[in-house]
């Protein structure tokens, strides 16, 4: 075979003239941008849908102490703040905090509520020697706990198990997250425990419930989970239902100064040390709202309420459960007005 000095062997052409065919480069897929949620929420529409429901729901416990607590918990609590998220476009387990954090954390919390419970009980004990007889007399829950004993051991499940979960999903999930997202943390924790009190309209227990509000909120910014404070919101209410249950209601003869003293030192000792644990232990709270705004449908950035865009099931739920609330309610006032002389 013939070869040409500076040619190809193949065909004897010269090397200048041999094509060249660079490799072939597959088209990279070009990755979509991240899609930008618009509209707000507000947590004073939501707060106000839940102040509108709760008259009801008082109604609802007074013609029935057990059917009407539960109602209250899963129609007025829990079923609005699922709603209100599915139909904001959200993805319930993002917006509302339900992703389940370390197992740790969890029992930290309920370490934690055992702790709150002292000084929410201390500061309920200053309440009541301040404000006048007739409204201690007038907000006392420890008559819920005076019917048959089967009754008592329900209300105490439920507010030991349901109650938590559902109030801590409404206040802590929806509404700190709404505040959280226009305000900040700051707010966010101050308002929501602030407004979690001012929907109890207990003015003998609002100091309280504003203390149990800020701690149950700070776990929750702090872990990015609802499940620690749900922790701590059933040990504060456990533990109140079981001395309940045990011993009967408290006696009207109020504790002594040392006695309050006592509760304050050792709770606040106990909370303080428990919170320090609880954040060494808690990753870094999240400073971004990316996450919380994950969109049920990516396709639709809009996060304004639309009802069309709650799921059957849900809809047919809440659409029960206000018939069964509704229902428990028209009993109630009907119970009051024939005792009404």
């Amino acid at each position: 075979m013939h070869v040409n000095p500076g040619g190809d062997a193949r065909d004897g052409l010269p090397a200048s003239t041999v094509p060249v065919h660079p490799p072939r480069v597959e088209p990279t897929a070009k990755a979509s941008p991240p899609v930008t949620p618009t509209g707000t929420k507000s947590a004073l529409a939501f707060f106000g849908v839940l102040l509108a429901l709760f008259p009801p729901a008082l109604l609802a416990q007074y013609a029935h102490p057990v059917a009407g607590l539960a109602a209250t918990q899963l129609c007025a609590f829990l079923l609005p703040a699922l709603v209100a998220t599915a139909g904001s476009n959200l993805r319930l387990a993002h917006y509302l905090r339900l992703r389940p954090p370390r197992p740790a954390l969890v029992v930290l919390g309920a370490l934690v509520g055992g702790a709150a419970y002292l000084i929410a009980g201390a500061v309920m004990t200053l309440t009541q020697r301040v404000v006048p007889r007739s409204w201690v007399e007038a907000y006392d829950l420890s008559r819920l706990f005076e019917g048959p004993r089967w009754e008592q051991a329900a209300l105490a499940i439920i507010a030991a198990v349901l109650a938590p979960a559902c109030e801590e999903i409404s206040f802590r999930g929806y509404l700190q997250t709404t505040l959280a997202l226009r305000r900040g943390p700051i707010v966010a924790i101050a308002g929501g425990a602030f407004l979690f009190a001012v929907l109890h309209l207990d003015p003998v227990r609002f100091p309280a419930l504003l203390v149990l509000g800020t701690v149950f909120g700070w776990i929750t910014w702090r872990s990015g989970s609802i499940w620690p404070a749900i922790a701590a919101h059933a040990a504060n209410n456990g533990i109140a239902a079981t001395l309940l249950l045990a011993l009967g209601p408290p006696e009207a003869v109020a504790p002594p100064p040392s006695a309050i003293a006592s509760a304050f030192a050792v709770g606040g000792g106990a909370l303080a040390l428990l919170l320090h644990w609880f954040r060494a232990a808690a990753p870094p709270a999240p400073t971004d709202a990316a996450e919380a705004l994950a969109l049920r449908d990516p396709g639709s950035p809009s996060i304004r309420f639309d009802p069309r865009r709650v799921p059957r099931p849900l809809a047919a739920a809440a659409l029960a459960g206000a018939a069964a609330l509704v229902t428990l309610a028209l009993l109630g006032l009907t119970r009051g007005l024939t005792r009404t002389p």
